[in-house]
């Protein structure tokens, strides 16, 4: 009786052993989500950055803003560390570069002025913390 338990006991540590390390690998990398608020309302469209400030292996990754919200998936992840968080937001109609002159043929601008405030973007002092102990959220409310 005491053999057949210790067998039973094998066969199920090593079904938990192979379902424990048939997961993908992200190599540390973690999922980052949050939102966006530009003066209250969510931030319709534009683009994060996080910029690393510190920790080792820290990445550069980004992701697109649609509707006040950003999702960057645990595949293409940050690594634990600090970042700096950079926001940017075309307003698809003052030109960047000549703001006094119209928009071009097409009435659409590919570089546009940002809607941005510095603070959030050219000169961000916005900083975050990725873990591998909590979840990673997140939320700008851009004055």
């Amino acid at each position: 009786m005491l053999q057949v338990r210790w067998v039973a006991s094998l066969a199920l540590a090593v079904a938990f052993g192979s379902i424990a390390g048939c997961g993908p690998n992200y190599g540390g990398r973690q999922e980052v989500k949050g939102t966006i608020k530009l003066k209250g309302t969510p931030l319709d469209q534009g683009q994060i950055v996080f910029m690393p400030i510190s920790g080792d292996g820290t990445t550069k990754e980004g992701a697109p803003i649609a509707n006040g919200e950003y999702k960057i998936d645990r595949a293409h992840g940050l690594m634990p560390g600090q970042y700096r968080v950079v926001i940017t937001s075309g307003d698809g109609r003052t030109r960047a570069d000549a703001p006094d002159e119209p928009p071009g043929p097409t009435g659409a601008n590919i570089i546009s002025k940002d809607r941005i405030p510095p603070d959030y973007n050219t000169n961000s002092k916005q900083e975050v913390e990725v873990t591998e102990k909590k979840p990673n959220v997140f939320n700008f409310d851009i004055p």
